[in-house]
Order: C-alpha cells, then structure tokens, then sequence
C-alpha cells in the first residue's frame, strides 16, 4: 500500500494528508510516550506555529472528518467504534484502492441518499441548470430554494457555509460519475432511486419543486442570457466592419438591432454591465461627433451614449 501511495501525486488524494506529513507525524508520535503524546496535542492544535504543528493539526482534521463520515453520516462505525452492518458489506465488495467498481458506486451512493437526499440531488439539479442557463454560481438560488421550497429550517444556511458543503458534494458528484455533460443525473442512479420506493416518492416530489422554483425564477434569466448574446454579436459585428469609433458603438445601434424598447434596453444595460463586468473590460463614453438628440442611457447615474468591450 505505501508503494501504491507514493505512485502518485498528494492532489489525487483529495483530503489524504501526504507521506511526507505521514511520516514527520509518525517519527514525531514515536520519540514521546502515548500519555505525553495526548496531552500535547491540544495545545498543539490551538498553537500551529511550527511546520510539525501545522502538519498534526492538518492531519487531525482529516482524521476527524473521515470518522464523522464513516460513524455519523455513513452509519459504517458505531458509537463502539465497530463496523455496523453497512461496514461489513463495504469492506466485504472492497476492489482496487485507487477506482471503484460497479458495486461500490452503488454503495456509496446509496449512502449519501440516506445521509444528505434533498441537498445532495439539490445540488445535482443546480448542476444541470447552470449548464443550461450558462450560469457560473447560483448559491443565492441554492439557498432560496432550499429555504422556500424545501423548507428546511434547521440549519440556518449562508453562501459561504453552503459553498463549502457543496464542494464535498461535488466530489462525490465527479467520484461516482453521477451527472453526464449536459448535468442530467445519470440513468443508472435514478433507476437506484426508483427501486427504492422511499427515495422514489422523495425524488418526485423534489423534481417536481424544482421545475417550479424553474420556471418562476430562470424565464427572465433565459431571456437575458438570449439578449446579451445577441448584444455581443451586434457589437462585434459593427466592431468588425470598422463601423463603430475607435471601438465604440453606439447604444441606439445596438438597441435597434435587440429590437427592445428603451425602458427594456436600460433595464438589460444595467445588468449586461454589472455580470459582464467581471469578465470584460467596459467603458461608456458620452461624446458624439455630431448633433445627437437621442436620449442618453444610465450607467450608475452616469449618462451614456456609446460602449466599448475588450477581453480582459
């Protein structure tokens, strides 16, 4: 098993701790007594200062994680630190230590629909509705319909305690190959859900939340995401045929070709210009070479008359 380990890079272990802590761990447990030992590790874990300390103290949590999820959450150790039934079976269909076969794919995806089932297919579905919708990070969607749909009340979720739950989540998501590229939830795992007729009535009643809390709250998002393609395609376009001034179009251009009102292009403006932001450099000019009567557009109370786009 330690030949194996050391075959491979510490970022194909995700949470393992490397050999090389391993191993300064180890040489460092074996010079002190079991007693000395436990006693010192609590102040070792407050203090952290050396590379030694830091490297127990990261070892620690590692350890303490893989125990809750075995004990509390996986159900595979009881309170006497001894494999349950569930235990037993794992280690019984245990294969290869670096994949998993068929078997345990199953296995371990059953386990996480009895520990995490509305939040772990919550978050498969959010998967496939941010490759729908070309979305980057619906956490604050996440939450809202965990809060309004689902109704879970017992924990009181924030963005970033929820982001980091939904990273473990995605984890076992790519393990287990459980959404395909279009994040769909692969057929093999809904028929695991549909034998079991518990996780059946469950999973419709949330497919069935979630179309919904779908409909409700991305038609706008698809109407934008169609809308400001199309305001990149304008631009380019009369960026490309040397049409616009040093790089700058003109709104009334654009929103001539989106075909929109101007109440509704203001609106698409403002929002086209505080998502975009991130990924592209944006400027607004107010200057015509000539007489332009047209009623300005507003950029943060700032009026606007023409736009440029560069890749950042």
């Amino acid at each position: 098993m330690e030949r194996e380990y050391k075959k491979v890079t510490l970022t194909e272990f995700n949470g393992l701790p490397s050999d090389v802590a391993i191993n300064s761990i180890s040489q460092y447990i074996s010079s002190r007594s079991k007693a000395d030992f436990l006693s010192e590790v609590p102040e070792i874990i407050k203090s952290r200062k050396t590379s030694l300390e830091r490297q127990i103290y990261s070892t620690y949590k590692a350890a303490s994680y893989y125990v809750n999820l075995a004990k509390d959450k996986f159900e595979l150790i009881n309170n006497r630190n001894e494999l349950t039934p569930h235990g037993e079976l794992l280690l019984k269909m245990r294969s290869s230590f670096f994949s998993l076969s068929k078997k345990e794919v199953e296995f371990y995806f059953c386990r996480l629909l009895e520990a995490d089932f509305h939040l772990f297919i919550t978050h498969c579905l959010f998967i496939r509705l941010e490759k729908k919708y070309s979305l980057k990070n619906t956490i604050r969607d996440q939450i809202d319909f965990i809060n309004e749909f689902l109704e879970i009340k017992h924990f009181n979720f924030t963005s970033s305690s929820l982001s980091n739950y939904n990273v473990v989540r995605s984890y076992w998501v790519q393990s287990l190959n459980v959404v395909d590229v279009k994040g769909n939830i692969r057929k093999n795992f809904i028929e695991i859900i549909k034998n079991q007729p518990k996780f059946s009535i469950l999973f419709d009643e949330l497919k069935k939340l979630f179309s919904i809390f779908e409909k409700e709250n991305f038609k706008m998002k698809k109407t934008y995401l169609l809308r400001k393609q199309k305001f990149h395609d304008i631009y380019r376009s009369y960026v490309s045929t040397n049409v616009s001034d040093q790089g700058f179009v003109n709104l009334y251009d654009i929103k001539k070709g989106l075909r929109i009102s101007p109440e509704n292009f203001q609106k698409l403006l403002i929002e086209f210009y505080e998502s975009e932001k991130k990924t592209f450099h944006i400027f607004f000019d107010n200057t015509v070479n000539s007489i332009d009567r047209n009623e300005r557009f507003f950029i943060r109370n700032r009026p606007v008359i023409k736009i440029k786009i560069k890749q950042q």
